[in-house]
Order: structure tokens, then C-alpha cells, then sequence
């Protein structure tokens, strides 16, 4: 079962004079309170607590030069300015602790550091982990993601995308389910979720992968449909290209998997057992014609000579009109790639004009983006400040890569077509001597005198033609016969695609599904009763449902269940949701296939409307649940002393009014 516990957030701050500011914050299992009024730094903490865990995107961030912290994390505090700043941020998995080093100002922002090591123990342990936090990656083997997936015990997914490509699932695609942000986070469930990464149904399937439901097969076994599909097409395109080629060269149609050719002799009929004709009349024209001949054992045997002759050129003939085709084809690819880049040319001057007219019309904003086309960075385009995976070429280095290429392919041509020259000249002289030599035994032949010598001079050239034709469709129905493993691969491809599709086409609800989606459901209809949803309204309650239609989250049938309730009951639905999954998941602690890391963040929930009595009744249904497999951290505050004291006993960091900020100083 996954598991993420977090031990202990620390800040270091310090200013261009070495002064030193910081804060550590410890935290325990159940429920932990950070207590403060409003602007003094609760949220700092929950965004430690984020960006030390590499999700940034969760709260919004994407590029690596936006910091999610306030100005006194990275910029100047108390008037001084900060020359380096960073956080340790301690976590467990219930067997193994580590502490994860990131800078909030310094000069590897895009990496993080892991030590296995408290965090008062890290500057004292020297065996250190560098990984990839943000860019190309995050992934691999030193990514940062790829870390953090093994160390709370994910499993690693690709998933189909809107563009039927495939996405890795990310952590901040599955954050989303046990952390909500003070701001955008409270106005719907999975408000922050990450679609950059254009999952197909993002929400659906995060949530049934952090719930193993046996429905997220599903997601896999399209990745498998449209691999099939991508491969049954290439072998598609290929048997048919190359059957193509036969048929014509046979000119011949196809049936049922067959060449059917079209003769004067026999009229329609297989190709196979038009050989078998030919095999049989060459045999019979043989005999006949040695028959004939065994009266004159020398005029025979020049005439196999010349007949032996003939075979050989006519195989030399065949096999250099191969060339000559397989040159002309190599050319015309050539000449089609000289036409791309040709194109690709007249793309890059328009790109290089484009640089051009924005530095004559000082044009400094991008028409897509509105950014700034000063702006530079290796990461961002310089027109429309997209996220690029490389650096891009400017148009002069393309276009000079471009021509280059051009003239390297025009230089290839040249060469190849002087390579064709050269066989048609020998297959030339190959055609003549098969003239020649078919001039000679048209000559020798006829001046045998006799009926006898006419008839085998009539034989001979019969059986040559016979022969030829032999040769040519048994090499054809070689041809066809060497496809057979192309057509066995399609066959058992599309018998794989079609019990694949019959598989997502009658999909049920499994009872393992079915009994993580009923615990949800009840558990939410059980915590908004506590809260007051509906003034406790039952009829209603008991209406609230839970499954896929609506992305697993709460829903009535006849009413829109966020336009029927008020703000307060918004966030009291939305509280009780995420708590639902957090005793869900501990509720079938046992199953492997939940990966719920048993861990809530809930940044300010009072902050939008929600009253005392409510969060003092959601604070009361946390205490219910076990501390023992759960750890919910919640940031809030009232001015009622009254209310403190019900919250006491869980605030783990309190800030006690509004000048007593997180950040304090360290050395005088």
C-alpha cells in the first residue's frame, strides 16, 4: 500500500550580509494544525510542503523561473537582500526516511537533492542524490519523479492522450485527490488538476489509478488497442504495396489470398496452377524436341548451347532491369526529400522575414502569447514563450543545414543516374547478344532441311517461351509465398484487436469497484451529515451519489448539488469528499492496488466561507479517524479564543498574531 508521511519542513534564509533566517516546522501522525492569522505565512508551509515534494505544477507554476514563494523567501526580507534561500523537507514512507534539499534562490533550481537522512542529520551525511526535478527527465533514472513514484510505492503508467499519443501519469496529476490550495482549490474538486499533459479524461483516471479500480485496466487496454491498430496498419500497407507490385507485374487479380491470372491457353485460372500447366508443357515440349533432335547429337547439342546462352543472358537482363528500377526509385526518393527541403527553405525565410518585420516594426509582444519577445531563455520560444524540450535552430542555421543537405542529395543524384547510365549501357549490350544469339539459332535452324528440323526449330522457340514463362510465375509465386508471415501476423493482430475491443466494449463494474465506490459514497453522505450539509436535510443526503458520470465526484440527480446549496455548503461537500477518500483508502488499507498515499493537505478552508462550528465539526470527524494510518494537515485560525482551544491539542505551529510571521531571524 503507498504511503507518503511528512516529518519535518525547514526554511533557511540568507540575506547579502549572512544574516540568517529560517523556521522549522514538525509534524506528526493524525491531525496537524498550523494556527495564524491571515498574511503571516500558514501557506508558506503548505507551499514547502509542494515544492519540496517537486509539484509546483499543483499550485500553478510551470516554468522554472516562476517561484511560488512569497518575495521574503527569495527576494529581500526586513530590507535586506536574500543571497540564497532553501528548505529541507523530511518525509517517510512508514519503513525508510529521507530529506529532499531544494533551493528556493541559488543556482540548481531544477534539481533537488536527497539524502537517506533526517533532516538534522543532512548536512552531516555526505552520500547524496541529485535528481531532475523540472525539464526532459523527470522520468529517468535520475528524475526526481521517478524517485518519488518507487519511495511512496507508485506504480509508473502511460496513459492515451487527446492527440493519440501517450503521457506518462505525473505526480501532480494524482496530488490533486489529498491537497487542496487555498485559493483555486476550494472552488471544485480537483480544481488544480494538470491537463498540459492532455490525458484523456485526466480526473476520471487519476482518481481510478490512486484507487486501483480494476476500471483503470481499461486505460491500458486502449494503449494496447492503439498499438495493435498502429501495427496492423504498417503490416496492412505493406502487404498491400507489395502485393500490388506482384499483381501487376503478373497482371493478375486477387482472390481470396490467391493471384488469379487471366491466359490464351487456359484462360482464368491460379497462378499455381497455371505453373503446374506451363511444368506439364514444358516437360512435353522437351521430350518432343529431343525426340527430333537425336538424329543430329551436333546440331542438339549447339543448340543447347545456344538455348544455355540464352538463359544466362536473359537472367543477366532481368537481374540488371532490377537495378535500373531499383536506382530509378532510390532517385525519385531523393528527389521527393530535395522537394521537402525545398519547402522547409521557403519556411525558414518566411520564419527569418517574420525576425526580420518584428525588429523593423519593434514589435516586443508575441501575437499568440503576449509575452515579451526580448525574452530569452533556452527553454522558451522566442515568438510565442512556448516550453521547449531543446534549444531551435535560428532560421540562417536551418537554412544553411538545408542547403547543404540539398546539394549533398543533388551530388547523390548525380552519381545514381550515372550509376543507371552505366547499366542500361550493359544491359544493352546483354539485349544484343540475346539478339545475337537468337539470330543464330533462328539461322541455325533453318538450314536443316526437312520437315523434321522445321518442326524442331518450331519446338525450340515454343519451349523457350514456355520456359520463360515458367520462370517468371514461379518467381512471382515465390514472391506471393514470402508474404505468408506478413499475413499471419495480421491475422493474429487483428484476432488480439478484436477480443481487446470486445473487452473495453463489455466492461461491468467489478465487485472490487463497486465496494470502494459504495465506502465513498457513504462516507461523504455520513461526513456532510456532520457538517450540516443541506441544514440535515436526509432526503437530500442520501440522494448524493458517487461514480464515473461526473468524474467520480458528488452529484444529485434531479439538482445541480453546487447551485442548490450555498457557498458554505460548497466547501462542506468538498471537505467531505476528501475526507471520504482519505477513510476509504484505510478502509481497504489491505488491498495492494490503492495507491492513496494516505496523506490530506488542506490549505484555509474557512477562508472561503466556511463558519467555526462547521470546521470544528469536520476537525471532529478527522479525530475519528486513525492516526495511526493517516496524517491530515490543515492550516486555519480564529479570533475566538474559545475555538483555539477545541483546535489545541492539534496545533503542531501556531503563529500567534499578525505580526509574528513564519520567517524569524536566526543570528543576530
Amino acid at each position: 500500500m503507498s504511503k507518503l508521511i511528512i516529518n519535518k519542513l525547514t526554511y533557511t534564509i540568507i540575506t547579502q550580509d549572512d544574516m540568517k533566517y529560517g523556521a522549522t516546522i514538525p509534524f506528526k501522525n493524525g491531525l496537524n494544525i498550523i494556527y495564524g492569522p491571515n498574511s503571516v505565512g500558514k501557506t508558506s508551509i503548505i507551499t514547502g510542503i509542494i515544492y519540496g515534494l517537486g509539484a509546483e505544477k499543483g499550485l500553478g507554476i510551470f516554468k522554472t523561473i516562476q517561484n511560488p514563494f512569497k518575495p521574503e523567501f527569495y527576494n529581500s526580507i526586513d530590507g535586506k537582500n536574500i543571497k540564497t534561500s532553501y528548505l529541507l523537507l523530511e518525509i517517510s514512507n512508514g519503513e525508510k526516511t529521507v530529506t529532499i534539499f531544494r533551493y528556493i534562490k541559488g543556482d540548481e533550481l531544477h534539481l533537488a537533492a536527497v539524502k537517506n537522512c533526517s533532516a538534522d542529520e543532512f548536512f552531516k551525511t555526505e552520500e547524496v542524490t541529485k535528481l531532475i526535478v523540472s525539464g526532459e527527465g523527470v522520468f529517468s533514472e535520475n528524475g526526481f519523479q521517478n524517485f518519488l513514484f518507487n519511495f511512496i510505492g507508485l506504480k509508473q503508467v502511460e496513459l492515451p492522450t487527446y492527440d493519440n499519443k501517450l503521457s506518462k501519469l505525473y505526480f501532480e496529476n494524482i496530488l490533486p485527490l489529498f491537497f487542496v490550495e487555498q485559493r483555486a482549490g476550494w472552488s471544485q474538486i480537483q480544481a488544480r488538476q494538470v491537463t498540459r499533459y492532455n490525458i484523456k479524461d485526466v480526473k476520471k483516471v487519476a482518481f481510478e489509478y490512486v484507487f486501483g479500480l480494476d476500471r483503470f485496466n481499461l486505460h491500458l487496454t486502449v494503449i494496447k488497442v492503439k498499438e495493435l491498430e498502429t501495427r496492423i496498419k504498417k503490416f496492412k500497407d505493406e502487404l498491400y504495396q507489395k502485393e500490388e507490385n506482384l499483381l501487376i507485374i503478373a497482371n493478375a487479380e486477387k482472390s481470396e489470398d490467391i493471384p488469379i491470372v487471366n491466359t490464351n491457353s487456359i484462360g482464368k485460372t491460379s497462378i499455381y496452377d497455371y505453373i503446374k500447366y506451363l511444368q506439364e508443357k514444358y516437360k512435353a515440349e522437351s521430350e518432343f524436341i529431343n525426340q527430333l533432335s537425336s538424329q543430329n547429337k551436333e546440331y542438339e547439342e549447339s543448340n543447347e548451347k545456344l538455348r544455355d546462352s540464352l538463359k544466362t543472358l536473359d537472367y543477366q537482363y532481368r537481374k540488371a532491369s532490377e537495378k535500373v528500377e531499383k536506382i530509378s526509385i532510390e532517385i525519385s526518393g531523393y528527389e521527393s526529400y530535395i522537394d521537402r527541403i525545398t519547402a522547409n527553405k521557403y519556411k525558414n525565410k518566411q520564419l527569418k522575414k517574420i525576425k526580420e518585420l518584428s525588429t523593423d516594426l519593434n514589435i516586443k509582444t508575441c501575437p499568440v502569447c503576449e509575452a515579451k519577445l526580448q525574452t530569452k531563455q533556452d527553454d522558451e520560444c522566442i515568438l510565442c514563450h512556448s516550453e521547449l524540450s531543446k534549444k531551435i535552430s535560428t532560421p540562417e542555421q536551418n537554412l544553411a543545414f538545408l542547403e547543404d543537405e540539398e546539394n549533398t542529395f543533388k551530388k547523390v543524384i548525380k552519381q545514381r543516374i550515372l550509376d543507371r547510365r552505366k547499366i542500361l549501357e550493359q544491359r544493352n549490350v546483354i539485349s544484343d547478344k540475346i539478339k545475337e544469339y537468337e539470330s543464330q539459332l533462328e539461322h541455325q535452324t533453318k538450314t536443316f532441311a526437312g520437315k523434321e528440323f522445321a518442326e524442331l526449330r518450331k519446338r525450340i522457340l515454343d519451349a523457350d517461351s514456355t520456359h520463360k514463362e515458367m520462370e517468371k510465375y514461379s518467381r512471382i509465386a515465390q514472391r506471393w509465398e514470402d508474404l505468408k508471415p506478413l499475413r499471419r501476423d495480421i491475422t493474429i493482430s487483428s484476432i488480439e484487436l478484436e477480443k481487446l475491443n470486445e473487452e473495453v466494449s463489455q466492461y461491468k463494474q467489478t465487485t472490487n469497484d463497486e465496494a470502494i465506490i459504495n465506502s465513498i459514497t457513504k462516507y461523504v453522505q455520513s461526513n456532510v451529515t456532520s457538517l450540516g450539509l443541506f441544514k440535515g436535510n436526509q432526503t437530500l443526503i442520501r440522494s448524493i451519489k458517487v461514480d464515473g458520470n461526473d468524474n467520480y465526484t458528488p452529484y444529485l440527480d434531479n439538482y445541480d448539488i453546487y447551485n442548490i446549496s450555498s457557498s458554505s455548503d460548497n466547501i462542506r461537500i468538498i471537505l467531505s469528499y476528501y475526507l471520504s477518500l482519505l477513510q476509504t483508502s484505510i478502509k481497504f488499507k489491505n488491498l495492494d492496488s490503492i495507491n492513496f498515499p494516505n496523506v490530506l493537505i488542506l490549505d484555509e478552508p474557512k477562508q472561503q466561507n466556511l463558519d467555526n462550528d462547521s470546521l470544528i465539526d469536520c476537525v471532529s470527524v478527522i479525530e475519528n479517524i486513525s492516526s495511526d494510518d493517516a496524517q491530515v494537515i490543515l492550516t486555519t485560525y480564529s479570533e475566538l479564543e474559545s475555538d483555539r482551544q477545541k483546535f489545541e491539542k492539534h496545533i503542531i505551529y501556531e503563529m500567534k498574531n499578525k505580526t509574528d510571521y513564519l520567517l524569524k531571524r536566526l543570528t543576530k
